[in-house]
Formats: structure tokens, C-alpha cells, sequence
């Protein structure tokens, strides 16, 4: 395990963190102040576990704790070279006893990380909820408050809260209205297409529109809505007192200021290693590292940007997009003329001069999610590239080896694609509010292609009964079958296959 850096080498990486910001802007980044602070692993582990450099406390931190600890300690691995936070004022680890060119690697990375941030369209809804990390801290004190007065009933709220935490609408660009302000909207647009039929329309069809008025005015939600937690928080007819519906709302506002990380993830990471692969190589040519530092660089380099058979490498696959767009744009590789080429030897020596590499993939940047890379960028030569095929691990005694099972370009597309779509959180939608006209709190379960793993359906409809106090209705399918769950304080579950809304 390396030393801490030495005060000599501490003012060289200032003095060389300087440079790099300057690079950083001649490429044309987009850069502000870093706040790099010079941590040990165990704050690097607790910054991991519990999301944010200060963050209120919940036994599951603990346990990613500690499983990241128990295996850094016993393997050293498992801590990453750095962590950066999406404040305005961005805020970034380095692991002390990482060697020095490493820490300037790492400078480099984040300073792609910032423009990412400050740049890309999905990871500026991050950055609205650029107070989430004050928040974070100023909860620890109320939460810990409540728990003198409220005892269990916290940790149970937070479980709750926890386990709905992700269930967000899937376009993370839509900006939801509150309830009152959707209701008028609607109301609104409807009364405007009474308006504009003029007369045009027959008796039953006003009557029509205007019974969907009517209903809208009292419905709740007006219309489905993705963000459980922001509706039971206020909605919930237990109800939930003040300091549960603190606790649901700061659970809620975190995940959602974290949730565009999650859909950048490969393009966040593939950007940053792009850039500090090529500001390091500024430095070197500048003469401000040397040789055999340039050398331990492409090493770590290496370990970053190593191939995985078991799991998409981000840094790696990332890196490899925007290399392969920035080529590919340079040599008019792209666009109909290019598609419809059916000649291999003309497609191989295709170069039409064009030079909008750069110009594309800082475009790709500022308005691409994973998903929309994966759709639009990942050629079936990109794909046959980067091996990105499905492997079946076979292991025959201490060898481990990995077999090609799916190599079609289209299947890989769709199945990327639909994993950077929900990340495996299942699209559930409030429907009804007071359903039946009691209060009943009705879910519906949008098919993605997978089914509720019924284990944790089951929990998760408890934990949702916790916190609504009334029965829940979940619409769903087990079996390409229509399944109606009911879940109520007998937990009783009443399957229908047949059932009409």
C-alpha cells in the first residue's frame, strides 16, 4: 500500500491540478472551481455507501460499508481512484495513498467529469437539486431527532422510503407539475377542445368531454403518476405526520438528483477517461511529467479501461464510443449514403474528409443519455468491436472460460438498451388515489418485458400499505396473465385473473 504523497509532491500536483484546468478550457470544457479534497479510504468507502460526503444514517449504508471495507482490506480493491460530487461547487475525493501520477490522473478525470456535469442536458436536472448535499446534512440532525422521540417507527419509515426511492418516470426530462397546477391544465385543454369543435360536435361527444371535466376535477392524480413517493407523501389518508413526510421527501429529492447519473453512466465515465487520457498526454509532451511517470500512467490506464467478459466496463466502453464516433464523423462515416454502401472494401477505405469529430462528440455529450447512445451510436461494427456479446461463464476445474451464447447486433442493441432504461426498477404508476371511492391507493405495473419478482412485490406492497394505512391494488401480469393484487392490514391477497377496471 502507497504512502501519503509528500508536501514536495502535495505542491507539485497543485501546481499541476493548475495546468490542467488550463488544458482543460483550451480543449473547450467547461470548467468551474474543484474543491479536491485528499481523503482516506474509509471516507472514500462512506462516501460511497452513503451517497454523499455527509448523509443521514440507515442500516443499509452501514452494510455497503462495511462489505466495501471488508473488501478493500482483505483484497485491496473495491475503492475507487476517485469520487465527484454534481454540486455547484464540485466537490472531489482523492484516496491518500494513492501514488502521485495516479492523484494527477485523477485530476484529469475529474475535470471531464465537471464539463460532463455542467454541460450534458439529463446531468443539469442533477444539478437543480444542487442544495441535495446541504439537505443531506442538515438531516442528520432532524433524523436523528426523530428517532429519540419516534424510535423504530423512523427506521421503518425509511425502509419504506428506501425500497420506492428509484420509482421516478422513466423520461427523466419530464418536469412534473404539482396536482393542482396538472388538474388545470387539463381542465383546461379540454374546455379548449370544446371550444375549438365549435359546435362540430354531437351531444353525446360534449357530453363525453365534459364528464372527463368533471372527473378530472376531482380525480387524484389527474393523470398516472411515476413519483411514489412524492404522492404518498402527500397524499397518504393514514396521514403522515410532519417528520415522515420530511423523511420520505429528503429520500425522495436524493434519488432524484442522483438518478441522471445512473442514465449517464457510460458516456459520464467514457468522457472523463477520454479527456484525461488526452490531457495526460499534454502534460508528457509539455515536459511536466516525466517518461516513466507517463508510463505508470498508461498502466493505471490499462487497469481502468481493462475488458470484462462478466460486466460492461463503463470506463472502457465509453472511451471507445467517443473514439469510434470521433473517427467515424471525421471520415464521413455516417448518414445515407454511407449506410446504404454495400461494398466492404469501399466501406473499410471510406474517408470523405469531413473532420466533425469533435464537433460530434462533444454534441453527443450535451444531449445523448446511455440509452440514446446505445440506439443511435452502437453500429453493428461497434458492437462486433467491443465483443459485446452475451458470455455463459463455463468453468472446468480452476479455469474459468467464457462462451459466446447471443452475438446478433440487434438483440445486443435491445437488451443494452433496456437495461440503461430502468435499471432494472420496475415502471409502476399511481392510477388512483381513492380508488372505489375509500381511499384505495391503485398501482399499475407497466410491462417492460419483465415480470415482478414475486418476493419482492410482496414486500414492497408492504411497505407501501406502512405507508398509505389502506388497501393497495397492484395491476400487473404473473405469466402473460392480467393479475390484480389486492393488499390490505390482513395482508390478504386476492388474485383475479379476470379482472375489469
Amino acid at each position: 500500500m502507497d504512502k501519503p504523497l509528500t508536501q514536495a509532491e502535495l505542491d507539485r500536483l497543485i501546481a499541476l491540478e493548475k495546468r490542467i484546468g488550463e488544458i482543460a478550457k483550451e480543449e473547450g470544457l467547461n470548467t468551474v472551481p474543484i474543491d479536491f479534497k485528499i481523503v482516506s479510504a474509509n471516507q472514500v468507502i462512506e462516501g460511497m455507501a452513503y451517497r454523499f460526503p455527509v448523509n443521514f444514517s440507515h442500516w443499509s449504508f452501514g452494510r455497503d460499508y462495511d462489505r466495501t471495507r471488508t473488501i478493500y482490506e482483505h483484497e485491496y480493491a473495491g475503492i475507487p481512484y476517485e469520487q465527484v460530487w454534481n454540486f455547484d461547487r464540485p466537490e472531489a475525493f482523492l484516496v491518500e495513498t494513492n501514488p502521485f501520477i495516479l492523484q494527477v490522473l485523477v485530476v484529469a478525470h475529474v475535470y471531464g467529469h465537471v464539463d460532463f456535469f455542467l454541460s450534458n442536458r439529463y446531468s443539469q436536472i442533477g444539478r437543480m437539486f444542487s442544495d441535495v448535499a446541504l439537505q443531506a446534512r442538515n438531516a442528520v440532525g432532524r433524523f436523528r431527532s426523530y428517532e429519540q422521540v419516534y424510535g423504530i417507527d423512523v427506521e421503518r419509515m425509511m425502509d419504506a422510503a428506501l425500497s420506492l426511492e428509484w420509482n421516478q418516470h422513466p423520461e427523466i426530462l419530464l418536469d412534473d407539475l404539482d396536482e393542482e397546477s396538472q388538474r388545470e391544465s387539463l381542465i383546461k385543454s379540454l374546455r379548449f377542445k370544446l371550444r375549438k369543435a365549435d359546435g362540430k360536435l354531437s351531444p353525446k361527444e360534449v357530453e363525453e368531454i365534459e364528464k372527463q371535466i368533471q372527473v378530472v376535477s376531482v380525480k387524484t392524480p389527474p393523470e398516472p403518476t411515476y413519483d411514489l413517493l412524492g404522492y404518498i407523501a402527500h397524499h397518504s389518508p393514514k396521514p403522515l405526520k410532519p417528520w415522515a413526510q420530511d423523511v420520505l421527501m429528503v429520500i425522495r429529492d436524493q434519488a432524484r438528483a442522483l438518478l441522471p447519473n445512473m442514465r449517464t453512466k457510460i458516456l459520464n465515465e467514457g468522457w472523463a477517461t477520454y479527456w484525461h487520457v488526452r490531457i495526460m498526454r499534454r502534460l508528457f509532451q509539455e515536459g511536466l511529467i516525466t517518461a516513466k511517470e507517463h508510463g505508470s500512467f498508461n498502466d493505471f490506464n490499462a487497469r481502468v479501461t481493462r475488458e470484462s467478459k462478466a460486466s460492461l466496463n463503463p470506463y472502457r466502453l465509453g472511451l471507445s464510443l467517443f473514439e469510434d464516433v470521433e473517427d467515424r464523423w471525421n471520415k464521413g462515416r455516417f448518414g445515407p449514403e454511407y449506410e446504404n454502401c454495400k461494398d466492404p472494401r469501399k466501406r473499410l477505405n471510406w474517408d470523405t474528409k469531413v473532420n466533425l469529430g469533435r464537433q460530434k462528440i462533444f454534441e453527443v455529450r450535451s444531449c445523448f443519455t446511455d440509452r440514446m447512445a446505445i440506439e443511435a451510436l452502437f453500429s453493428d461494427d461497434f458492437i462486433h468491436q467491443e465483443n459485446l456479446y452475451i458470455y455463459e461463464e463455463k468453468r472446468f476445474d480452476k479455469e474459468v472460460i467464457y462462451i459466446i451464447v447471443e452475438d446478433d447486433p440487434e438483440i445486443i442493441r435491445q437488451l443494452l438498451k433496456h437495461s440503461h432504461v430502468f435499471y432494472g426498477t420496475p415502471v409502476i404508476s399511481v392510477e388512483d388515489g381513492n380508488y372505489d371511492d375509500n381511499g384505495y391507493l391503485y398501482l399499475k405495473h407497466h410491462n417492460t418485458g419483465y415480470e415482478l419478482d414475486a418476493a419482492y412485490r410482496d414486500r414492497t406492497l408492504e411497505m407501501i400499505y406502512y405507508l398509505w394505512g389502506r388497501r393497495i391494488y397492484l395491476e400487473t401480469t404473473l405469466n402473460d396473465r392480467a393479475l390484480l393484487i389486492s393488499y390490505d392490514a390482513n395482508r390478504n391477497k386476492v388474485i383475479d385473473y379476470a379482472y375489469k377496471k
